[in-house]
């Protein structure tokens, strides 16, 4: 029956190429952001009602806005060449917060670092421009798009912008007292995220992965996206 398939906390990797193709990309993402507790939480929901609230004080919002994805949500990569790559304790926790507030705040704050390297030189009779060098016309590309869709990641700024830094440093500081959360290996794990301006961006997003996966599984081409193919989410380290 195709209905208890959506039902299935944690489906295989032969049960994820059935999924995408009796179900929806945007009925899936509506059920795992919903109605799912996170792989890394199986055992365990108590804690993960406590990881919410630990991200929520960090950043000042609900509990209710902190979602867990990827493969700590779904128990294993959601990319078709990876499908049967399970989630480990060596993985990240991918951690989505939805904030209208945070997603206006941190793109003002990117805006910042995007005035530093565009600031026009006023010492001459008329204002020069700087040139923008490819490494940041690259990040302005990525910051755009995201921000474009709703969505804002640190890793669309380079390393030394103050914006990716607060951010990071937030994280860094949840990934400590997580740790106190630990009540298993499996879950001890860095605390990785990015900000969602609504919930509909959010569905739109995952939703995006998983028609995505269902177009890897059947061999149709994909498109390079060049937001799917920014840097990693871990920061890297400090000069």
């Amino acid at each position: 029956m195709a209905g208890s398939l959506l039902s299935t906390p944690y489906p295989t990797a032969s049960e994820w190429k059935r999924l995408v193709e009796e179900f929806s990309p945007e009925a899936i993402a509506h059920k795992l952001l919903l109605a799912h507790v996170p792989y890394v939480f199986r055992d365990e929901p108590l804690k993960y009602a406590l990881f919410r609230k630990t991200i929520a004080d960090a950043f000042n919002i609900e509990p209710s806005s902190v979602f867990i994805v990827g493969s700590a949500m779904a128990g294993r990569s959601l990319k078709g060449a990876d499908i049967d790559k399970t989630y480990s304790s060596s993985s990240d926790f991918d951690t989505l917060i939805i904030s209208e507030h945070l997603f206006t705040d941190y793109v003002m704050k990117s805006l910042a670092w995007f005035k530093e390297i565009t600031c026009p030189d006023y010492t001459g009779k008329r204002p020069k421009s700087p040139e923008i060098n490819s490494d940041n016309s690259k990040f302005v590309g990525w910051l755009a798009t995201h921000a474009c869709k709703g969505i804002w990641r640190p890793d669309s700024l380079p390393v030394d912008a103050m914006a990716r830094i607060q951010f990071f440093e937030t994280f860094a500081d949840v990934s400590l007292k997580t740790l106190g959360l630990q009540l298993s290996d499996d879950t001890v794990a860095k605390v990785n995220g990015r900000i969602v301006r609504s919930f509909d961006d959010a569905v739109k997003d995952l939703s995006a992965s998983i028609y995505r996966l269902r177009k890897e599984f059947r061999g149709e081409k994909v498109e390079s996206n060049s937001e799917s193919e920014a840097p990693s989410l871990t920061p890297e380290p400090q000069a």
